[in-house]
């Protein structure tokens, strides 16, 4: 039997040379050009306040939230801001009053509503907010962890300075 010899042509060049453009093109947008993505002119970072509501709270967590506490995602696990701000109201409920066809707000005995103003260092996009990681948007729910309360409301209103 007779042994094969090897013998390099210009197919097998060409083959090399598509294969090598390949793994720089893959290097290159991969490795080498997401060093210049993190920038940090290209962030924009605003100090947002954000309201959540937590409802149907006893009324002796009122003095359980205080500002300068920090808060946490209870879903994500991260800060998403310190508070700013507590406002305690009374917690109302929403009756229908089938004989005269209207809606009636009563205040129900021994419950508040807390109005938890957090303020937080954001990144501003189009979309939303984004503290952390955790976009912050207006209607959006909330599980928030405080040093004494856990709970979890609804964003109802963000205001950025």
């Amino acid at each position: 039997m007779s042994k094969r010899k090897l013998r390099f042509n210009a197919i097998d060049a060409l083959i090399i040379l598509v294969i090598a453009a390949a793994v720089f093109v893959l290097l290159y947008v991969f490795v080498f050009s997401g060093r210049g993505t993190q920038n940090t002119a290209e962030v924009n970072y605003t100090t947002i306040n954000y309201v959540v509501e937590i409802q149907n709270l006893d009324e002796h967590l009122a003095e359980a939230v205080k500002k300068g506490q920090p808060v946490e995602d209870a879903v994500e696990r991260k800060k998403i801001g310190t508070v700013s701000g507590v406002q305690p109201v009374k917690y109302e409920k929403i009756t229908f009053d089938s004989q005269n066809g209207v809606e009636i707000a009563a205040a129900v005995g021994g419950k508040i509503t807390l109005k938890i103003t957090i303020e937080a260092q954001a990144i501003e996009s189009d979309r939303a907010f984004t503290v952390d990681g955790c976009e912050i948007r207006v209607g959006q729910q909330y599980s928030l962890i405080l040093p004494d309360l856990y709970g979890f409301g609804y964003c109802t209103e963000i205001i950025a300075n």
